[in-house]
């Protein structure tokens, strides 16, 4: 079934990325039909629960600053890293202008962003994506049982799978290979010293990320290259709990507690979405390109990048000026190639094995 009337902007994703599109356009172009397609299948795993002070601006500019201060997300006011050299390093927010960071309930957070959207006239659909083509003026997207659509603009906020990008024949270059091998705890000790920061402590084969989630649970990374990941055998559990207790910091904040569930692998890989732009399409967070989780910006960028992308979307609407997607795509070049720069000094700060094939990737 075709729906007869189309769409003014289908957005293909309901995360952070695709709800700040959503959000800005109803501030520059009131009136807007916009859609937001949602399967309303589980959230997967983010490494990013916690998330600096620089976010509340961004979520002030969008309209629901106050909305996400009334979800009681747990104040963060660091973090700790071991990074070249075995002892703890503190980077207090105290000094940042904006002094509070937060330890999100994720889940509440991606739901409150969406529900302001809705308030805002973003129409949710139950539909996921199967089929796409453009002829002009819209794009017609097939979405199964759930109908096939037509919209004049359609936002990419698919997060990694990119999945409307790479059916317009865009293609995600993988920069390198990093994963995750994650295990989920249950009730830890919340006055151990450092439970309440993000902590992350370098180790031959990567490194270990921990922060505390809500209910008392945490969660506890390696991050290491895939290849590596085979060797280390970090999907089974007691291979990856005797790689732990070789850490000095994260380990002694796990305690007794219990792993709820084996080690589970995800890509955390840096990545960027190359190739010609297509009419009418903007590709938004980490559909567009993944950082690593050391920058802990993945939220604000998808919020940023949902932002300028509302932006190019407004000029071509109003005024049929094309070049704001121009800009849009220039700024997201230049924001990856400076992430880039700022991860490898990043990395070359940690010199204790420069023989590791992890290490040596990333001199």
């Amino acid at each position: 079934m075709t729906h007869p009337t189309p769409f003014d902007v289908f957005i293909v994703g309901a995360g952070p990325a695709g709800c700040a599109v959503a959000l800005s356009l109803a501030q520059t172009v009131p009136g807007l039909r916009v859609a937001i397609a949602d399967p309303g299948r589980s959230t997967p795993f983010r490494i990013g629960e916690s998330v600096p002070p620089l976010i509340k601006p961004f979520l002030d500019q969008l309209g629901v600053g106050a909305a996400f201060l009334q979800d009681n997300h747990c104040p963060s006011f660091r973090t700790v890293s071991a990074w070249g050299s075995p002892e703890l390093v503190s980077n207090e927010f105290f000094l940042n202008v904006h002094n509070t960071g937060w330890r999100l309930d994720r889940a509440r957070f991606d739901q409150t962003l969406l529900n302001a959207a809705r308030q805002q006239g973003a129409q949710r659909l139950p539909a996921q994506l199967h089929t796409l083509s453009h002829h002009a003026p819209y794009w017609h997207i097939g979405c199964g049982d759930a109908g096939d659509y037509r919209a004049t603009y359609l936002i990419d906020a698919s997060g990694r799978t990119a999945l409307p990008s790479r059916l317009a024949g865009l293609k995600p270059i993988n920069h390198d290979r990093l994963v995750a091998s994650a295990v989920f705890f249950g009730q830890t000790d919340p006055d151990l010293p450092n439970a309440d920061a993000v902590l992350t402590e370098a180790c031959p084969d990567g490194w270990w990320y921990t922060a505390a989630l809500p209910e008392g649970r945490r969660v506890v990374a390696l991050m290491t290259d895939a290849d590596l990941a085979r060797r280390l055998k970090a999907k089974q559990l007691a291979a990856w709990q005797q790689q732990l207790a070789q850490t000095r910091h994260v380990q002694p904040l796990i305690g007794n507690a219990r792993p709820l569930a084996p080690p589970q692998l995800w890509p955390a890989n840096s990545r960027y979405l190359h190739g010609t732009a297509r009419p009418n399409l903007l590709a938004v967070g980490d559909a567009h390109s993944c950082f690593d989780p050391l920058s802990s910006q993945g939220i604000i960028k998808a919020l940023r990048s949902g932002l300028f992308a509302a932006y190019a979307l407004t000029d071509h609407i109003r005024r049929q000026d094309s070049s704001g997607f121009s800009r849009y795509q220039a700024l997201m070049q230049r924001e990856f190639a400076a992430y880039q720069t700022t991860l490898s000094d990043y990395h070359r700060q940690e010199q204790r094995w420069p023989d590791a094939p992890f290490w040596q990737r990333r001199l």
